[in-house]
């Protein structure tokens, strides 16, 4: 394989971030990222509590230490990271990544009924408005118990907030046990397995949820969680082929699409995964396309 002379991946989180440092690495003379947001860094710069980057840069960092080495370290690079650029089209390039990553589905997707209230968001939503100061809420129900369900509970408490329970229709949570230990356990957050949210009440802001079990919960914010489904808005107009059963991009070994040329990497390629298995996709991309 010769090794390209032009790179261009969409998308500028772990993935994306760590594809484009280890191509720079192995010699590609322009690498381009185009990442939508004004940040670059991807969800993690938004989780504000340890456990990443333990497998690729072997550290134990909070989320948003673990953003800034990535972007750190591709800027040092020689990347050419450009931010609030958004691709809608196929890029001019030898090479094209997507790093598009995942997301949440809202509460529309999930078909909960209720009032149309203030105070619905996701766990992406949330984070950004914490972070930003604009998060008014006081008491808040966790719809989900994944690992992201268990940092909105850090989130929140950021915010002088509290997680009241985590509600998932699974029979267990699917977190790691030290993560629930030192969020909900510690925060004593009932987690209520086996039920589901049956409706949302209030009509200006959220005031209580019913459960399907008939229990009801007084709080202002309702928090969906987890249940994520790949960013592949773009990888469908590019007519790339998509994972039977999952709406993933279907890859091969080496992440190659049916499309010649065009790559997918991370969240978007394969069930979500933990943000430093996915830096070790872009690594494994970049060492494919350079010669191992």
């Amino acid at each position: 394989m010769t090794s390209p002379k032009r790179v261009v991946i969409v998308g500028g989180g772990p993935s994306g971030l760590s594809a484009a440092s280890e191509l720079k690495k192995r010699g590609v003379p322009e690498v381009i990222v185009h990442e939508r947001e004004h940040t670059a860094g991807g969800a993690p710069r938004h989780t504000d509590h340890l456990g990443f980057g333990m497998r690729d840069l072997r550290r134990i960092l909070t989320g948003p230490q673990y953003a800034a080495r990535l972007v750190n370290a591709a800027v040092a690079q020689g990347v050419d990271v450009r931010l609030r650029s958004t691709v809608f089209e196929r890029p001019d390039a030898d090479a094209v990544i997507l790093a598009t990553g995942a997301r949440e589905r809202p509460r529309a997707a999930r078909l909960v009924p209720g009032d149309r209230s203030a105070g619905i968001l996701t766990t992406g939503a949330l984070q950004q408005l914490v972070q930003r100061g604009l998060f008014d809420g006081k008491r808040a129900v966790i719809v989900g118990a994944e690992h992201v369900s268990f940092s909105a509970i850090m989130t929140l408490r950021h915010a002088g907030a509290k997680a009241i329970a985590m509600v998932t229709d699974q029979a267990k949570h699917q977190t790691y046990l030290p993560l629930k230990l030192a969020t909900a356990t510690l925060r004593r957050v009932p987690v209520i397995t086996g039920d589901h949210i049956a409706e949302i009440h209030g009509d200006v802001r959220v005031e209580a949820v019913t459960l399907d079990s008939g229990r009801r919960i007084e709080c202002d914010t309702v928090i969906f969680s987890g249940d994520w489904i790949p960013d592949n808005e773009l990888a469908r107009h590019l007519g790339i082929a998509l994972q039977t059963g999952y709406p993933a991009a279907s890859v091969d070994a080496n992440f190659a699409t049916n499309q010649p040329g065009i790559y997918a990497i991370g969240n978007v390629a394969h069930a979500v995964k933990a943000a430093d298995l996915c830096a070790l996709d872009g690594r494994d991309l970049a060492r494919h396309l350079t010669g191992r």
